[in-house]
């Protein structure tokens, strides 16, 4: 199954059902509250047959308006580690954090105090797990029944320069970072994908030229045990997101105004993002 939200107002939004030529509407905001509106959520997803529009009349919006929190992955890829000087980490490491905003996956981003000089952003194409229900110490080999799907990030921070990368964990940045969380197009069900999202193949472009390509099947940590491990540092809740990391490629390489920006994952979609000047540069301080 796959399952979006829309924008049916300006003012209103609703999760939909992606049929073959429609679009199914369901009884809840995003597909973020349908998920946590019940252990049976699934079952009454693909059993309702409410209203419907043509899949071409449908403006859509990030499946996830508002992500229960965010729970964050180190570097999870060999090309990632390469690119920061780092080993192969001997464990896991995940942090929460919330987005400034979320965005989906067709939107113009202005770019905060763009080129200032003492300011970077990162970003990148990431495998997104959404949980379905709470899970607390769970076993790597129960860990895939507590997923409800998957979707194509890519998280948008603003860095000074006297912070690390992200997923670098050298240190933890002396201030938040002005940010943007991109999901979507869709949220896929497990039963559509390999096992834990095994052997899909991601891709980044900016204004057409690849910048990144991997597999998820080269995570050091898959879906299941990413998902278990961060079950014992939080008690997991239906809606969290949690981003298993993204490839190498991306480091000095920061979007700038005018350009256009494309994440990929096969069988999940794109996220196609444009930017535009915030305003002028900001200074140091």
């Amino acid at each position: 199954m796959r399952l979006t939200t829309i924008r049916v107002t300006r003012d209103r939004t609703a999760a939909a059902r992606v049929d073959k030529k429609h679009l199914t509407l369901l009884p809840h905001r995003d597909v973020g509250a349908l998920i946590a509106s019940g252990p049976d959520w699934a079952e009454r997803a693909a059993a309702h047959g409410g209203e419907q529009l043509p899949l071409h009349a449908a403006t859509t919006a990030e499946p996830l308006l508002t992500p229960a929190r965010v729970i964050r992955a180190g570097p999870n890829y060999p090309t990632r580690t390469r690119e920061l000087n780092q080993q192969r980490p001997p464990v896991p490491s995940v942090s929460i954090t919330r987005p400034h905003t979320t965005a989906g996956a067709r939107a113009t981003v202005p770019l905060p105090t763009p080129h200032a000089p003492c300011r970077r952003m990162e970003w990148g194409v990431e495998l997104g797990v959404v949980v379905s229900r709470h899970a607390h110490r769970i076993p790597t080999a129960a860990a895939l029944r507590h997923i409800a799907g998957y979707v194509v990030i890519n998280h948008l921070r603003v860095l000074d320069d006297s912070e690390e990368p992200s997923d670098s964990r050298s240190a933890p940045p002396a201030r938040p970072a002005r940010s943007v969380l991109l999901i979507g197009p869709v949220l896929v069900t497990p039963d559509q994908l390999p096992p834990g999202g095994r052997g899909l193949t991601l891709t980044a472009a900016l204004d057409g030229r690849p910048v990144q390509k991997a597999n998820t099947s080269e995570l050091y940590f898959d879906v299941a045990t990413l998902t278990a491990h961060a079950s014992t540092v939080t008690t997991l809740r239906p809606g969290d997101l949690i981003t298993t990391g993204t490839p190498g490629g991306t480091l000095g390489r920061p979007p700038a105004p005018g350009q256009n920006l494309n994440a990929a994952i096969k069988g999940l979609g794109d996220i196609d993002t444009g930017f535009t000047a915030a305003g002028a540069p900001g200074t140091c301080t």
